[in-house]
This record gives structure tokens, C-alpha cells and sequence, in this order.
């Protein structure tokens, strides 16, 4: 049975609505994505009131929100507000107001449940063991402290870039005298919780302030994927930005590339919060997450009909299988190849000398080398590394997203056509290539050996010795394509490997 789930975020700065939907493999997408600057928090002052007119401006969006999620038809309406509401000495009578007008089941939540949803959805899409996560939005803070994959601490902290940018009139040229004002004030805040002092983690960021911060480097390096999520930025990149940001009044941030016009003014603020917490930290990077609140909200959701736990086991499988089943293209051929394929990868490792990310990287191509397919038979190869290429495929480095990308765009030939392609040559230096190289012919033995997508051959027991890789086969049939599949991959795999490769069907 598949449903849509529709995500509402109401923050201080902006509104958010996401629609995911669920279908009966179980697999999900996203379908629909809106924004909406309303500065809910923007004029509250030190009396905590919501100014009418940006309750007008927050109403008026979110009616348009109710319309979309009935125009979309969503079965199931997650609805959240944050820090302004929270905060805000009229937000319970404004919320009501809300909940009569629109009809959206919305409900204030606490800064220890936002700090635990941006958790989730951040956990279930970064590869990050240990960590320090904030979620910088227009009216807080929220920080959390991850130790093997576990939020072990938390605090919502007052300090967003709606409030700060209102106290300190950061807006346009900031003074030197309010630049110290406002990096004291975060300073003092920041020791609420003094389990942050110099842990030497990496800093992993939420928000708009941390996505433009991202958009901004990648602009000044020309960086060729136009990915966010999981971008890494290290303490001199972060002090160059905070540097000339500070240093530049509003007019010439408009014209910085990568930066927000709207977040042009709130920018000082937002950049003083992280380059503080980086400092305090001692962070040894900022990895950036275009995942937070709203994919929290989906996923304790999602795993809770699943019967899985809040906390995914292994990210990378699961959104391998999710992009696998989206495509519905045929399971149990790429499971059974990226078995096969995994046996070989182990048997031959004193051939190839990769290593265990290197299989990870095989077992991932293994898995979608076929989904290229759903565009077009002919060329799926190819049609295979673009999709993979542009999937919300977690777990990876960019560079590793494009490494599997072009493992499996290579399954069935070797071609020096993606080896022309701008971004992946930007991206892999030599040994990388020889990498894909390696990975694409063992993904090609492993494909051909289930050509005929019958699972017919099974319990592969693979050696290498002396240049000669064997690999000793069941049969449960007649197995005579596997054999015409398999012997075309010997000239190839003698180029790669620099090694004859001998199949033995029993």
C-alpha cells in the first residue's frame, strides 16, 4: 500500500514543506518541495511577541502549504514549529489560529525534540561515527553531541540568525565594535554547555546559513558537483569566508556567488554563530547537511512502519536498496550479481590490492548497475552512472559517489566516453581511475555470470595465484550463455588485472 507523507517545517526565518512519497515496494522519493521566506521571528524584540505582520505573512503561506498537501493528495501530514513559536509569548494563540484556518494538525516542539529530529535526519544520511551537530535556524540554536552514532548530549541555545542580526544590527556593514558584542555574546552562550570545549570532532551543520557557507566555497573553488550534502570544509576555508563576509557591507554580500539574496542580510550573524562554535570545538572540519528536521520527521515515520529502528544500520545499503527498488528494475539479478561480485572481490584481493571501502564502493554499483534501464535499454550503461551519479545516495563522499558512478556506468565495457565527462575528470586523478578500472571488470565477471538473470550459478569459489585468477562454479542447468557472456570479459580482464581469468562450471 503506498502513502504520501507530507513534512512541514515553520522556523523562524522560513516555512518548508516537503512531500515524500512511500510506495508499495516500500521504496520513496520525494515529490514536491516548497519554500517560503516569512521571517516569522523577525521584530519580536526583547517582548516576545510575533509581529502581526509576519503572522500575516506565516498564515497566508501556510494556507497555500494546506492546499498543496490537498492538491497531492497526502495521506499523512507531519507538522512542526520551531524556535519563533516556541519562544514567541503569543505563539500558543497564534498556533491556534493556525490549526482553524488551515486545518494543519501543527504543534510547537521542544528545543530537545527539535535537536533530536535534526539528529535523525542527519544520522541517517552522513557516514559520521562521532561529531558535534547544530541546526542553525532563524531564532536558535540547537547543538547535539554524537559518540558512536548516538546522541549522548543536547541544548537549544537562543542564538539564530533572525535574533542575533535584530540585537546586533548585523544587517548591512558591521562594525568592529558589534562584530566583538556579537562573537561575546555567542561565546557566553556556547559555555551553557561546557561539554563542547575542545572535543576535536567534526562540526556537522543544518541550515540555511550552513548550506550558504557551503554554496559559497564551492563557488570561489569552482567545485563541479552542485551536491551540498556532505560537503567538507576545513578551519582555513571557514575563516576566509568569515573574513570577507564580515569585512564587505549588504550590497557587496548581494554579489558574493553562492550566497542567498535572501539570507544576504542575516549572513554575519549565522557565519559568527559557526565560526565560534568551530573555534570552541576545535572542530577538524564543517560537513555540511542538506538534511535535518523535516528528513527526521520522515524517517521516525518511515522506520516505525518498517519495524526498524530510529537509527539506520547501515545508511549506504539502505538508500541503495531504496534507489533499487524506486527503479524496479530486477532485485534478484542485482542481488545475486553483487554477491557474486563481492566473492570475487574477496578471493582476489592479492591480485587487485583494493581495499574495504573500495568493496563498499563495488558492492553499490553492484547493486544499481542495471537501474540505467529504466530510461533505455540500449546505452543503460551509461544511463546507470548519471542516475547514480545525481541519486540521494548517503553514506559517500562526493568523490565516492562519482567513483560508483562510473564503476557502474563501465559494467558492461570499459569505454573512454565517461572519462571525457567534465565532472568525473575533474573529480578522479589517476589512481582513482585505476580504481573504477579494477571494480568495473570484477562487476563485469560477476554480470556476466548471470546474464541470463536466472541465478543459475551459485557457490563461486575464487583464488588467485601466479597471475592466474580461477573462479569454480555450480550449475544448477544449462549454463551455456553464462559461458559465451563470460569468456567475452577475458581480454579485458587480462588488460585491467594483468591476469587470466579461468571459469570451471561444474
Amino acid at each position: 500500500m503506498s502513502e504520501r507523507v507530507a513534512v512541514i517545517d515553520l522556523g523562524s526565518n522560513s516555512a518548508r514543506l516537503i512531500i515524500m512519497h512511500i510506495y508499495a515496494n516500500r521504496a520513496y522519493n520525494l515529490v514536491y518541495h516548497q519554500k517560503e521566506s516569512l521571517r516569522l521571528g523577525e521584530g519580536m524584540g526583547r517582548d516576545q511577541f510575533l509581529t502581526p505582520a509576519a503572522q500575516e505573512r506565516t498564515l497566508a503561506a501556510l494556507r497555500n502549504f494546506a492546499q498543496m498537501c490537498r492538491i497531492m493528495e497526502a495521506d499523512t501530514i507531519l507538522a512542526v514549529a520551531t524556535a519563533a513559536i516556541r519562544n514567541a509569548r503569543n505563539g500558543p494563540e497564534f498556533l491556534d489560529k493556525v490549526v482553524r484556518e488551515t486545518d494543519l494538525p501543527i504543534q510547537a516542539i521542544s528545543g530537545e525534540t527539535e535537536a533530536f529530529l535534526g539528529y535523525l535526519g542527519t544520522i541517517n544520511t552522513i557516514d559520521v561515527k562521532d561529531a558535534v551537530l547544530f541546526d542553525l535556524g532563524g531564532g536558535s540554536t540547537e547543538i547535539s553531541l554524537i559518540r558512536a552514532r548516538r546522541l549522548v548530549d543536547s541544548i537549544s541555545l537562543p542564538i539564530g540568525a533572525v535574533n542575533l542580526s535584530d540585537e546586533f544590527k548585523t544587517q548591512d556593514k558591521v562594525s568592529k565594535t558589534n562584530l566583538t558584542h556579537l562573537c561575546g555574546f555567542i561565546d557566553r552562550q556556547l559555555k551553557k554547555a561546557p561539554w563542547l570545549e575542545n572535543v576535536a570532532l567534526p562540526l556537522v551543520g543544518i541550515g540555511g546559513t550552513a548550506r550558504n557557507i557551503a554554496k559559497m566555497d564551492q563557488a570561489r573553488k569552482s567545485y563541479p558537483f552542485s551536491k551540498v550534502h556532505n560537503y567538507r570544509m576545513g578551519p582555513i576555508a571557514l575563516e576566509d569566508l568569515f573574513q570577507l563576509l564580515t569585512g564587505a557591507n549588504l550590497v557587496q554580500r548581494r554579489r558574493i556567488s553562492g550566497l542567498s539574496s535572501e539570507r544576504s542580510d542575516l549572513i554575519i550573524a549565522g557565519i559568527s554563530v559557526v565560526k565560534r562554535l568551530f573555534d570552541r570545538v576545535r572542530a577538524s572540519n564543517l560537513i555540511v547537511s542538506g538534511c535535518g528536521v523535516r528528513e527526521g520527521l520522515f524517517f521516525r515515520h518511515y522506520l516505525k512502519h518498517e519495524y526498524y529502528p530510529d537509527v539506520l544500520a547501515d545508511i549506504l545499503s539502505h538508500s541503495a536498496l531504496n534507489m533499487l527498488r524506486f527503479y524496479k528494475v530486477n532485485e534478484q539479478h542485482a542481488l545475486h550479481v553483487t554477491d557474486i561480485a563481492l566473492q570475487l572481490f574477496d578471493g582476489w584481493a592479492a591480485m587487485h590490492h583494493l581495499d574495504a571501502r573500495d568493496r563498499m564502493l563495488l558492492r553499490t554499483a553492484s547493486l544499481l548497475h542495471d537501474i540505467g534501464i529504466s530510461i533505455n535499454y540500449y546505452d543503460h550503461s551509461r544511463h546507470s552512472a548519471y542516475l547514480v551519479e545525481n541519486a540521494r545516495l548517503f553514506g559517500l563522499t562526493h568523490r565516492e559517489q562519482i567513483l560508483t558512478a562510473v564503476v557502474a556506468g563501465w559494467h558492461s565495457n570499459i569505454a573512454g566516453k565517461l572519462m571525457r565527462n567534465r565532472l568525473y575528470s575533474e573529480f578522479l586523478d589517476d589512481a582513482d581511475w585505476a580504481k573504477a578500472r579494477k571494480m568495473a571488470i570484477i562487476l563485469a565477471v560477476a554480470n556476466s555470470l548471470d546474464s541470463t538473470h536466472r541465478q543459475m550459478i551459485t557457490n563461486p569459489l575464487v583464488s588467485y595465484s601466479k597471475g592466474l585468477a580461477v573462479v569454480s562454479v555450480s550449475t544448477e542447468g544449462d549454463c551455456s550463455l553464462e559461458m559465451q557472456d563470460v569468456e567475452k570479459q577475458r581480454k579485458a580482464f587480462q588488460r585491467e588485472l594483468d591476469a587470466e581469468l579461468r571459469i570451471i562450471f561444474k
